[in-house]
C-alpha cells in the first residue's frame, strides 16, 4: 500500500508538474497576447490621432481655401459696383451735356427765328419744342429704370 502510495504520489507529482508547466506556459502565453494587444491598441490610438490631425489640417486648409474665395468675390463685387457707380456718373454727365446742348440750340434758334417768322410758324415750332422736351423726359426717365434694372441684374450675379 505505501509503494502504492507513492506511486500514486509519484504520479500526482508528474500531473502537477506537467499542469504548472501548463499553466506558467498559458500565462507566458496571456502576457505575450496582453502586450501584443497593448502594442496593436498604441498602434491604432496612432493612427487614429494621424488621422485626426490630417483632418484637422485638411479642414483648416478648406477653410482658408474658402475665405480666399469669398474674399475673391467681395472684390469682385466692389470691382464691379465701382463700374456701375462711374458708368452712373458718365451717364448723369452725358445727360447733363444733352441738355446743355438742347438748351443751347433752342435758344440760338429762339433768337434767330424771333424776328423772322410768322407767329403761326412760331407756335408750331415752340410746340415741336415742347413735345421734344417731353421726349426727352421720358427718354431719361426710360434710361434711369434701366440703370436701374442693370444694377439689379448685376446685383444678381
Amino acid at each position: 500500500a505505501n509503494s502504492k502510495l507513492k506511486e500514486i504520489e509519484k504520479e500526482y507529482s508528474q500531473k502537477l508538474a506537467k499542469s504548472s508547466q501548463i499553466i506558467a506556459e498559458l500565462q507566458a502565453t496571456i502576457s505575450s497576447l496582453k502586450e501584443e494587444s497593448s502594442r496593436q491598441q498604441l498602434a491604432a490610438e496612432r493612427r487614429l490621432q494621424d488621422l485626426i490631425q490630417r483632418f484637422e489640417d485638411e479642414k483648416k486648409q478648406l477653410i482658408r481655401d474658402n475665405d480666399q474665395a469669398i474674399k475673391a468675390l467681395q472684390d469682385e463685387l466692389e470691382t464691379r459696383s465701382n463700374q456701375v457707380r462711374c458708368a452712373e456718373k458718365k451717364l448723369q454727365h452725358k445727360e447733363l451735356e444733352s441738355q446743355e446742348q438742347i438748351t443751347s440750340v433752342r435758344q440760338e434758334y429762339e433768337t434767330k427765328f424771333k424776328g423772322l417768322m410768322p407767329a403761326s410758324l412760331r407756335q408750331e415750332l415752340e410746340d415741336t419744342i415742347s413735345s421734344l422736351k417731353s421726349q426727352v423726359n421720358f427718354l431719361q426717365k426710360r434710361a434711369t429704370i434701366l440703370q436701374e434694372e442693370l444694377m439689379t441684374y448685376q446685383g444678381r450675379r
